[in-house]
């Protein structure tokens, strides 16, 4: 039963669409990020090391290894990790409706 009620939310059409829009904008902000700091940051050599630190900065993990050196991509990074918060509480609301709905269903077998 639970393996069923997760294998439906995560098939389910607003999981999958939190799960493209969230990758959409994690590359968006990793694309902005690149024009902005490849001119100024030795760390932000390739596209891939933007996604990097798009990727760890959305889920705040933070790895540190890729800072941003100017001022508008300190700027990038604080919203992104907005928006990774953001992102991070709607993924747990789904979670936790397929949770309480699984409860609920137990429930009202008794």
């Amino acid at each position: 039963m639970f393996v069923r009620s997760q294998l439906e939310l995560i098939t389910s059409a607003r999981f999958i669409f939190l799960s493209v829009m969230g990758n959409i904008i994690v590359m968006s902000f990793a694309t902005v990020f690149y024009l902005i700091e490849s001119q100024y940051n030795p760390m932000v050599d390739e596209y891939i090391d933007a996604v990097w630190w798009a990727f760890a900065t959305v889920t705040t993990v933070g790895y540190g290894d890729i800072t941003p050196d100017s001022f508008a991509g300190r700027l990038l990074g604080i919203v992104l990790m907005l928006v990774g918060t953001a992102i991070f509480a709607s993924y747990i609301a789904l979670f936790s409706d397929a949770f309480l709905k699984l409860d609920l269903q137990r429930k009202k077998r008794r």
